[in-house]
């Protein structure tokens, strides 16, 4: 037993972090309580894969907190390193919610009880730039509905080409995105934008994240004013890029941890799809969808390709 034995066994160490927490994630959805522990694995007679001169240079191990769970932890541990890509991974990644602390030494206890809790009070603080584009969206919601929406209407939606030529208002090109007009409007898009913007930037940082924010909104609404006029607002054009480029990072780099179940994938593409049958209760600014996707999506191949073998910084 190693010196981590009062606390739990060690099955497993990974180099980097993203797969460490997937695979505790998955062990939590399966009711094993694990942690992650960052530090020079020990030698554990337990592990899954002993240790050797390159198993020494890994930083994240996953500890199982019953000694009853560590056989059925192993199993697992032994399918994931076999194929660590498989579809169950994310989605209970998705379901669970990553929320492994890690420390040199006593890190939390995450049970799968505990890391179902929302959390939402550490997720607003650990993503600055989501956190303020959200609560943007909501305080001029809230304005529109307390009798302000006229002036911020006006104040915010884009205007034709000539008009932003000759006034050069340009920010204008992003303004659309913090409009919403039901409730149902500002819920849908305010939910995604929280799951997936939190996603992207604890993963990627702050910085990237408002510029995705700044290419999806841009191209989405421009797209959206070209097709159908400027009568249009909300966070979809972005949000669907945020989609976009999730999807194909997991695809391109699925060693970053990163990825959409396939169920969430069909849904926001027939979503997409139905925009254009115009068979829904509501009018979809299908242009914004489609070009904020396509932008998400090319945002995600150039990350790729600019990355080389470097993984995301944190």
């Amino acid at each position: 037993m190693s010196d981590l034995g009062t606390r739990g066994t060690p099955i497993l160490a990974f180099s980097d972090k993203k797969p460490a927490r997937l695979l505790a994630d998955y062990l939590t959805s399966c009711n094993i309580e694990v942690q992650i522990v960052k530090g020079k694995p020990p030698v554990s007679e337990h592990a899954a894969v002993q240790p050797s001169e390159v198993i020494e240079k890994r930083h994240y191990q996953i500890v199982v907190l019953n000694p009853n769970d560590v056989q059925k932890a192993l199993k697992i541990a032994d399918d994931f390193v076999t194929d660590p890509n498989q579809a169950k991974y994310q989605q209970a990644a998705w379901e669970v919610g990553s929320s492994f602390a890690e420390s040199k030494e006593t890190p939390k206890r995450v049970t799968a009880k505990t890391a179902r809790l929302p959390g939402w009070l550490q997720d607003l603080k650990s993503t600055p730039f989501m956190s303020l584009i959200l609560f943007i969206c909501l305080g001029i919601f809230l304005l529109s509905y307390l009798g302000a929406f006229n002036v911020i209407y006006q104040t915010l939606t884009i205007r034709s080409v000539d008009e932003l030529l000759q006034t050069q208002q340009w920010w204008r090109l992003f303004t659309p995105a913090f409009l919403h007009f039901s409730v149902i409007h500002i819920i849908f898009n305010l939910i995604w934008w929280w799951v997936l913007g939190s996603q992207l930037e604890r993963t990627f940082g702050s910085v990237s994240l408002a510029v995705i924010f700044a290419v999806a909104a841009v191209s989405s609404n421009v797209a959206q004013l070209l097709v159908s006029g400027p009568n249009f607002g909300g966070l979809s054009g972005v949000v669907y890029a945020l989609f976009g480029y999730v999807w194909w990072i997991g695809l391109l780099r699925p060693q970053w941890g990163l990825g959409l179940p396939n169920n969430l994938v069909y849904f926001l593409l027939g979503w997409l799809a139905l925009g254009y049958f115009d068979v829904l209760w509501v009018s979809m600014a299908n242009e914004a969808h489609l070009f904020g996707l396509i932008s998400g999506c090319l945002m995600a191949l150039a990350t790729h390709q600019l990355a080389g073998k470097r993984s995301p910084k944190h």
